[in-house]
């Protein structure tokens, strides 16, 4: 048998160098990796840069259809695009419908008047790297946008000024805050008659979040707080020249508790806008600045349920107190939408109401003390969706809405459960006691119902846009005084000692319903006064066009 060599058995068993081997090739594979990860850096970045640029030229071609190949070449320039570029302009129409696929909305064709605009940019991006592992000094990239000129308008239900009395706003407000809210009455009237642009609106609150390159979507549906947000409505409206406003919505900021979470995407639905991280210019998006803060802090109150104690704040009335339930919205109903379309319909939600007065007689008879009427009353949802924007001349001439009034029945009974907030759950509503003493009681109910209503056409001019008019759709079985109208259909049923006695018992039913009677404006003023608060109206519906944005393009796809 053959003996190794020496120097070949030597060389074979010895380890020394073998890490100064191994560390070698881990380090050429460490420089690959490295060289890769720059050249993909490379590309992205690239990428991203051209995605921005291709987005303006888009844009900027929207905007001038008949020179779109002209206008997309000025805007790759303006952003600074220095390089070699192959850009296809494509004019065409854009279908703006969900159950169509996002590529397939865009038609080039000969279809319609043009109204959006296609461009696709395809550059090459330098490889730093590449050459050493595939002799290639650059790669290709491509990007597209389409952009629409895009008519928009945003409405809302609920706009009425309401009539404070006794305190209820504050109370109101305090009981969905969990805190004690004092502001004036100047402090109401400032809020009622300000607005806020929504784009303005969300500006505010990206740069309260610090966020950078966030969409208008991002912003509204990021991690928020009631009192983030309430800071960004005040900073909105003073930019909107609103001083009083804003400082009326510090005041409110102050006194609840700041951390409560918020998503105000729940709220606000922007539309074609919403995927854009800013807005070109244009008309505002408006909205009353009250309906923004009710709407926010019902959305932060969880339970949807409050309770207020006016006590005898209520001129003619010894003691009131109310609850008021709100139900949640109906998924994917926005509070307020920015549509081009009749989806989605911008909707109330449905309220149940539930006030509980004590009256003094006008005479201390048969040791009636006070004369108890619970007062129920149940909301069904309002709604409005978008008909037409008329966009013919320099201006927006019109914008057409239907409108479907709230509908529901007010009661004079006693409620079984008497837990409002289950909406899941019928109330069964029985005879109230209206009277309860050792030797008298009087028990009573009535009912006013109201029927549906058809959608309602109304229209909106540029001057009615301008001058925020609110207009009111009404059911067809409206009634006038609502606690007047229950009174007047009231059955009241005295005993006395158990025994109905019809001499006594007619001089009992006199007193009681002389006293109601005399309660009445007074009761309808509270009523009133809480719905037109809360934006929603028995048998009706307030409705008003915040703002229009005729051929404003809009990134679509």
């Amino acid at each position: 048998m053959a003996r190794p060599i020496p120097f070949l058995h030597r060389l074979l068993a010895g380890r020394r160098g073998a890490v100064t081997v191994l560390g070698a090739a881990a380090l050429v594979a460490s420089l690959g990796c490295l060289a890769f990860a720059v050249d993909l850096g490379s590309i992205y970045f690239e990428s991203r840069r051209l995605q921005g640029v291709v987005d303006a030229a888009a844009l900027s071609a929207a905007a001038n259809l008949n020179g779109a190949r002209d206008a997309a070449d000025a805007a790759v320039a303006a952003n600074g695009w220095k390089g070699r570029y192959d850009m296809k302009v494509e004019t065409g129409v854009y279908r703006p419908d969900a159950a169509v696929p996002v590529a397939q909305r865009f038609d080039g064709g000969d279809k319609g008047t043009p109204d959006s605009a296609r461009v696709t940019i395809t550059t090459d991006s330098p490889l730093f790297f590449g050459i050493l592992a595939a002799g290639k000094r650059n790669v290709k990239i491509q990007r597209a946008a389409t952009a629409a000129r895009v008519k928009l308008a945003s409405f809302s239900i609920g706009s009425r000024l309401a009539a404070l009395q006794g305190g209820i706003g504050n109370a109101l407000l305090g009981a969905l805050t969990g805190s004690q809210v004092s502001l004036s009455v100047m402090d109401y009237e400032a809020l009622l008659g300000a607005d806020v642009d929504l784009l303005r609106f969300s500006d505010a609150l990206r740069t309260g979040l610090d966020l950078k390159a966030a969409t208008y979507d991002d912003v509204l549906n990021g991690k928020l707080t009631t009192g983030t947000a309430l800071q960004a409505l005040a900073g909105a409206l003073d930019a909107g020249g609103s001083a009083s406003a804003a400082s009326a919505i510090r005041k409110l900021a102050a006194s609840i508790p700041p951390a409560t979470p918020l998503k105000l995407g729940q709220l606000i639905d922007l539309g074609p806008i919403g995927a854009q991280d800013h807005a070109s210019s244009g008309q505002a998006l408006n909205v009353n600045a009250f309906d923004l803060a009710r709407a926010m802090l019902e959305l932060a109150n969880g339970s949807r349920q409050v309770q207020l104690n006016l006590g005898a704040t209520i001129p003619g009335l010894a003691d009131v107190t109310a609850k008021l339930s709100v139900g949640d919205r109906a998924a994917e109903s926005p509070w307020l939408a920015v549509t081009d379309k009749n989806e989605p319909v911008v909707r109330t939600s449905q309220t149940r109401l539930y006030i509980e007065a004590r009256i003094l007689p006008a005479a201390n008879t048969l040791g009636i003390a006070s004369v108890r009427l619970p007062l129920y009353v149940e909301l069904a949802e309002a709604q409005a969706k978008l008909s037409q924007i008329d966009c013919a001349g320099s201006s927006p001439r019109s914008v057409s809405l239907l409108v479907h009034p709230s509908i529901g029945h007010a009661a004079i009974a006693d409620l079984y459960p008497a837990d409002i907030g289950n909406h899941r759950i019928p109330l069964i509503e029985r005879p109230a006691q209206i009277v309860a003493i050792p030797l008298v009681t009087v028990t009573g109910q009535a009912r006013v119902d109201l029927t549906a209503s058809n959608w309602t056409s109304v229209s909106f001019d540029a001057n009615d846009i301008a001058r925020r008019q609110v207009k009111t759709v009404s059911s067809n079985s409206l009634v006038q005084g609502i606690v007047l109208s229950l009174l007047t259909k009231l059955n009241l049923t005295p005993t006395i000692i158990g025994i109905s006695l019809p001499g006594i018992s007619g001089l009992v039913s006199s007193l009681v319903g002389n006293t109601l009677s005399a309660a009445a404006p007074a009761l309808d003023g509270v009523l009133n006064t809480l719905t037109d608060l809360l934006g929603i109206h028995l048998g009706q519906a307030d409705v008003r066009v915040n703002g229009v944005r005729c051929g404003v393009p809009a990134l679509v796809a």
